[in-house]
């Protein structure tokens, strides 16, 4: 299948997918309209269904906008010489790295990948290994 078929059904199953979901929109703010005038009157039941849509719409753009603008800010307090540079880490991966393993990596990809998710589940799930790796690289960081 060529990647313009494939781009074409994706196409075409992003639309309906969202198509459906302005549907099951429509029907959720339908239901609750009717679940309102049970309790308010036609015209007051039609403006709390709209302003909690109109709600909502605030709330998922409010955290859009959060998400993609983020910034990170560096503390005003911290030393540029304490904190650890993008260079020196790519000088250590470079001395650990050797040919032998860029070969195995390029060789078997996704053993390589499946070694560093379970290296990263190691250390992410275990306070012990966690820890051990936080001195080793706090030991690295304050020797240069």
């Amino acid at each position: 299948m060529g990647w313009r078929s494939r781009v074409q059904i994706n196409t075409v199953a992003l639309t309906v997918a969202t198509l459906l979901g302005i549907f099951a929109l429509g029907f959720a703010g339908f239901a609750i309209y009717l679940a309102l005038l049970v309790h308010y009157p036609p015209n007051i039941a039609a403006v709390i269904t709209a302003g909690g849509y109109a709600l909502a719409a605030i709330l998922v753009m409010l955290i859009a906008r959060f998400a993609v603008y983020r910034t990170k800010v560096a503390a005003p307090g911290l030393e540029r010489s304490r904190s650890p540079d993008v260079d020196d880490l790519e000088n250590v991966l470079q001395l650990v790295i050797t040919p032998a393993i860029t070969k195995m990596i390029h060789q078997h990809p996704g053993k390589s990948v499946m070694a560093t998710l379970l290296a990263g589940l190691v250390v992410g799930y275990n306070d012990d290994t966690r820890n051990a790796a936080k001195s080793v690289l706090k030991r690295f960081f304050e020797e240069k």
